[in-house]
C-alpha cells in the first residue's frame, strides 16, 4: 500500500494503535510525503487528533515547519510520545516552546535526562515558571531534578516569563523568599538577579514585579550598599514607574559612610526635569536628607533641584524652594546664574521664599513675561488645478486615500476639461483608479459615491471595457439609482451634483465645476467664482444648482465691497443674482433657524445608564440639542439639506461635510460631539476627534457656543495627543479678540460642577502655559474667573483650581473679582480649602 492511501487509513478511520508503528517505519522521504498531506488537508478538509499531532511531530523537518502545521492548543499523547521518542526524536524540539509547552515541567526535564533533547535557556526559564499550574507538588518541581535550584531558577531573572502570575495558592515570590530562608539559594544573589532583571528593560509588569520581590526580601542597608551601582543604573530605565520604588530603597542607605553620593546625584540628575509627581517629590527628600549630612554638596544639590520650577506644581515649587532657600548660598555665582534660566516659570509662593537670591535678578511680576504674537494655525494656500492628462490620471489613482479633502474637486474639475481628449489608452492607465473604486464597493457615504461615479463614468466612456468595470457593473448601482429613502439629506444633496456633472460629461461641455476650492483647505476666492459664472454666462447656460450653491458657502468673505463691484462689472443682473448671498449678510436669517447659523444650540448634562455584567453605572454627560426635519421640499437648498443630515452621517465623512459650507458648522460638530464625546468617561475615535479638530482649526473662523462645547471635552480628555491639541487650540485663541474666554470658563464650569469630569485633567493642562505671555496671563485670569462662578460647591480637587487662580493674582497683580467673593466666603469653611482662600483674599 502506498504511504499516502496507508496514512490517510489511519487518519481516517483513527486507527491510533497503528499510527506509532507506522511512523516508525517512515523514511526521510515518505515523512516529506506525509507532511505534505498535513499541509494540504490540516484545517481544510481535516483538523487536527492525536493521529495529526503525532505524524506533524515526526514528519516535520524543522521547527518552523512544525510550528506552521502543529495545533498548539491540543492535548498531546504523552505515552505515544514516550515510545515514539524511544527510537526517533526531532533535532529541533529543545527549541520549540509550542511542543514543549503542552507538558509539565517535570516531564521535560525526564526527557532532558534521558538524552533526548537539550532545552535551551528561554524555554527552561518558561516552563520552570508556568508550572505552578500542574498538578505537581512545590517539592517535586523544586527538588525532583538538581537543574531546577542549580540553574533554571536562575535563568527566571535572565527571560521574560510567567514568573508573574499566581496559579494553585502559589506565587514565585513566596517561593523564592522561602527557598532564600531555608538556604536553598543564596539570598544575595537573589537581590543581585532581581536588580539586574530590571536593567533587562522587560515588560512594565515584569519590572515592577522584580522590584516588588526586592523589597519583600527586606534589604539591609548593607546590602542596599553593595548594590548601590546596580541601583543607580535603573535611573537610566524609560518606565519611570519604577523611578519612586528604586528612590525609596536608596533613601534607607544614603546616611551610610559607603553611600557613593555623588554617583547617585548624577545618576539622578534629569530626574528633575520629570512631571511625575511622586518621582519629583521622593528625589526632593532625599535631596534635603543628603543636605543636612553633606555641606560641601549644597551648591551641587541647590544646582540640581532647579528644574523642579519648571513644574507647574505648587508644591513641589514650594518645596524645591525650601531647600534651596536653606541649603543655597545667595551670594553663589553659580547658584544665581542658573536660577537666571527659571525666573520665567517660578511661582509666586516659591518666589516669595527665594526673595533673597532673585533681588539682583529684579523679577517684576509683568516684565518678564513676553507679549504674544498670534500666529495663523493655517496659512490658507493657492490649490494648483491639474494641468496634464498624466497627473489627472495619477490624481484619479489617489481620490480614494485621504489625502487632501479637496481632490476630489480637482479630479471632477479636471475630468470635465479633459473629457473630449481621452483616449482608449488613457483609460486602460485609469485601471489603477477603478480597481480602487473597486475596493470600496462595501464602503459608505461619500467613498461609495465617489466609486460608483468614477465606475459609471469608465462604463460610460470606455468601449473596450476593462475587466475590473466588468466586475465592477455587477457590484455598484446605476449613477441614477444610487440615491437610497434612507440617505443622509446632504448626500442626497451631493449626489445630485454629481448627476449633474456626469450629465456635462455625457454632454461633453466644458464648463467651469463652480465648487471647485482654490484655496487651501476649502476656500474660493469671489474673484475667482466671478470668472467662472462670467464663462456660464457667455454661454448663457445655469449651472447646476448645487454646483453653485456649495460654491457660494465656501466663497471666503473678504474684501467684500471691492469683490461685489467686481461681481457688478463682471456680471450681468441675472448671473450677479446667483452671488447675493455671499454680500448680504442677512440672507439667510429669514430662511434658517438661528440656532444653525450661530451655532448656538440647547444642550443639556444628565446621565446615561452604561451596563456592566450584572451591575448598572450612571455616568455623567452633556448632550446638545439638535431637531431636523424628516422631510423637505423638492426645491430645498444644500443649506437645508446639510441642516437636516445630523442622523447617518459617517465620522469619514465629517470633515469633507464642514467644508461644504465651513462658515454653518454647527450641525456637523454637534454630531460629532455628541456621537463621540459626551462622556468624559467614555469617548471614541479619539483619533478622528483630533483630525476633525484641527480641521476646523484650519478654517480660522470665530468659535461659536457649540465649537466652546467641542473644545472643553478635548481640554478634559485623557488622551494626551487630543488634550494637547485642545490646549494648543486655546493658548492660540485665547488672546484673540473674538474668542469668549468668559463663555468657555462657564462652560467648564458648569461641567465641574456637575462632576462631568476630574478637575486635575484640566487643571494639570492649564498649569503649563501659566507665564507663557502678559497676554494670557489675563486671558487665562478671565477663564479662572469665569469657571469658578459656575461652580456652586466645593467639588474635588476645587483646591488645585484655586491654586491656579491665586497664581495669576500673582502674576497680575490684580485684586480678587467680585464675582466670586461670595463663593470664597463660602467655601472657606472647608478645611481644606481655608489655607488657599485665606491667601487668595490677602493678595
Amino acid at each position: 500500500m502506498l504511504i499516502e492511501e496507508e496514512f490517510r487509513a489511519i487518519y481516517l478511520n483513527y486507527k491510533i494503535k497503528e499510527i506509532v508503528p507506522f511512523l516508525k517505519k517512515l523514511t526521510q522521504k515518505d515523512k516529506k510525503e506525509v507532511a505534505s498531506i498535513l499541509k494540504n488537508n490540516i484545517n481544510k478538509e481535516w483538523g487536527h487528533n492525536n493521529i495529526s499531532v503525532l505524524a506533524t511531530l515526526v514528519c516535520s523537518k524543522t521547527k518552523n515547519e512544525y510550528e506552521k502545521i502543529g495545533p498548539g492548543y491540543y492535548s498531546m499523547p504523552v505515552n505515544l510520545i514516550d515510545e515514539i521518542f524511544e527510537t526517533y526524536v526531532p533535532e529541533w524540539i529543545g527549541e520549540s516552546l509550542l511542543f514543549l509547552s503542552n507538558f509539565e515541567y517535570i516531564k521535560v526535564l525526564e526527557w532532558e535526562q534521558k538524552g533526548y533533547l537539550k532545552l535551551n535557556d528561554n524555554i527552561s526559564a518558561s516552563l520552570l515558571s508556568s508550572s505552578l499550574a500542574s498538578n505537581h507538588t512545590l517539592e517535586e518541581i523544586l527538588f525532583t531534578y538538581p537543574v531546577t535550584i542549580d540553574s533554571h531558577i536562575w535563568l527566571l531573572f535572565e527571560y521574560e516569563s510567567d514568573i508573574t502570575y499566581h496559579s494553585h495558592g502559589r506565587n514565585w515570590k513566596e517561593i523564592l523568599k522561602t527557598l532564600v530562608q531555608d538556604n536553598k539559594i543564596t539570598r544575595s544573589k537573589v537581590l543581585k538577579s532581581s536588580i539586574s532583571a530590571i536593567n533587562l528593560n522587560f515588560s512594565k509588569d515584569h519590572n515592577t514585579w522584580f522590584l516588588e520581590l526586592f523589597t519583600y526580601l527586606v534589604p539591609t542597608d548593607k546590602e542596599i550598599i553593595a548594590l548601590q551601582e546596580e541601583l543607580f543604573v535603573v535611573f537610566h530605565s524609560v518606565q519611570h514607574s519604577l523611578f519612586p520604588g528604586i528612590l525609596k530603597i536608596v533613601s534607607l542607605a544614603i546616611t551610610q559612610n559607603d553611600f557613593k553620593t555623588e554617583e547617585f546625584l548624577q545618576a539622578t540628575a534629569s530626574l528633575m526635569t520629570l512631571t511625575t509627581k511622586n518621582v519629583v517629590n521622593a528625589l526632593l527628600q532625599i535631596l534635603e536628607k543628603i543636605a543636612k549630612n553633606s555641606k560641601p554638596l549644597h551648591e551641587e544639590i541647590c544646582i540640581l533641584l532647579m528644574p523642579v520650577f519648571l513644574n507647574k506644581d505648587k508644591a513641589l515649587q514650594t518645596k524645591g524652594a525650601k531647600i534651596l532657600a536653606k541649603y543655597g548660598d545667595p551670594n553663589s555665582v553659580k547658584i544665581q546664574n542658573e536660577l537666571m534660566l527659571y525666573t520665567g516659570s517660578i511661582l509666586s509662593d516659591a518666589q516669595t521664599l527665594l526673595e533673597n537670591f532673585l533681588v539682583e535678578n529684579e523679577i517684576p511680576q509683568k516684565a518678564t513675561v513676553k507679549d504674544y504674537e498670534t500666529v495663523s494655525w493655517h496659512l490658507s494656500q493657492p490649490i494648483a488645478l491639474i494641468e496634464t492628462v498624466d497627473d489627472f490620471i495619477f490624481l484619479a489613482s489617489q481620490i480614494f486615500n485621504n489625502n487632501e479633502t479637496y481632490h476630489f474637486d480637482l479630479f471632477l474639475d479636471a475630468l470635465v476639461r479633459f473629457n473630449d481628449d481621452f483616449k482608449e489608452e488613457h483609460f486602460n492607465k485609469l485601471e489603477p483608479a477603478f480597481k480602487a473604486a473597486l475596493k470600496r464597493k462595501e464602503a459608505e457615504g461619500l467613498h461609495h459615491l465617489w466609486a460608483t461615479f468614477l465606475i459609471n463614468y469608465g462604463l460610460l466612456k470606455q468601449k473596450k471595457k476593462l475587466q475590473v468595470l466588468g466586475e465592477a457593473r455587477l457590484g455598484f448601482p446605476t449613477l441614477e439609482n444610487w440615491s437610497e429613502k434612507k440617505t443622509p439629506f446632504v448626500f442626497k444633496a451631493y449626489h445630485q451634483f454629481l448627476l449633474g456633472i456626469f450629465e456635462l460629461l455625457k454632454q461633453n461641455k466644458k464648463l467651469p465645476v463652480l465648487s471647485v476650492p482654490d484655496h487651501t483647505p476649502c476656500w474660493i476666492t469671489i474673484h475667482s467664482l466671478v470668472d467662472k459664472l462670467r464663462i456660464y454666462q457667455q454661454h448663457n447656460e445655469q449651472p447646476i444648482p448645487f454646483d453653485w450653491q456649495i460654491a457660494m458657502l465656501r466663497a471666503k468673505k473678504e474684501n467684500l465691497e471691492q469683490a461685489e463691484q467686481y461681481a457688478k462689472e463682471q456680471l450681468n443682473e441675472k448671473y450677479f443674482e446667483l452671488l447675493k448671498p455671499v454680500f448680504d449678510q442677512n440672507n439667510f436669517k429669514d430662511q434658517y433657524k438661528k440656532e444653525f447659523l450661530e451655532g448656538n444650540f440647547d444642550w443639556e448634562l444628565g446621565y446615561r445608564k452604561v451596563y456592566k455584567w450584572n451591575t448598572t453605572e450612571e455616568i455623567p454627560q452633556l448632550l446638545i440639542s439638535v431637531e431636523i426635519q424628516k422631510e423637505l421640499s423638492e426645491n430645498a437648498t444644500f443649506l437645508d439639506h446639510l441642516f437636516n443630515s445630523y442622523h447617518g452621517v459617517y465620522d469619514n465623512d465629517l470633515i469633507y461635510i464642514l467644508y461644504f459650507a465651513p462658515y454653518f458648522s454647527g450641525p456637523v460638530v454637534a454630531k460629532k460631539y455628541n456621537k463621540d464625546l459626551s462622556s468624559s468617561v467614555y469617548q471614541y475615535d479619539i483619533k478622528g476627534s483630533v483630525v476633525f479638530l484641527d480641521a476646523w482649526m484650519k478654517l480660522n473662523l470665530p468659535f461659536q457656543p457649540v465649537h466652546y462645547l467641542f473644545l472643553s471635552a478635548g481640554l478634559f480628555n485623557k488622551d494626551k495627543t487630543f488634550s494637547g491639541m485642545a490646549f494648543e487650540v486655546l493658548v492660540n485663541k485665547a488672546v484673540s479678540e473674538d474668542f469668549g474666554v468668559r463663555e468657555l470658563g462657564v462652560l467648564i464650569g458648569k461641567k465641574i460642577n456637575f462632576e462631568w469630569a476630574p478637575v486635575k485633567r484640566f487643571t494639570d493642562g492649564l498649569s503649563g502655559f501659566i507665564n507663557l505671555s502678559t497676554s494670557h496671563n489675563q486671558a487665562f485670569e478671565k477663564l479662572l474667573i469665569s469657571i469658578l462662578s459656575a461652580i456652586e460647591k466645593p467639588v474635588f480637587n476645587l483646591k488645585k483650581l484655586l491654586e491656579l487662580y491665586y497664581e495669576l493674582l500673582n502674576q497680575n497683580q490684580t485684586k480678587v473679582d467680585k464675582t466670586i467673593i461670595s463663593l470664597l466666603i463660602e467655601w472657606e469653611k472647608e478645611n481644606n480649602l481655608k489655607k488657599i482662600i485665606h491667601q487668595i483674599k490677602n493678595q
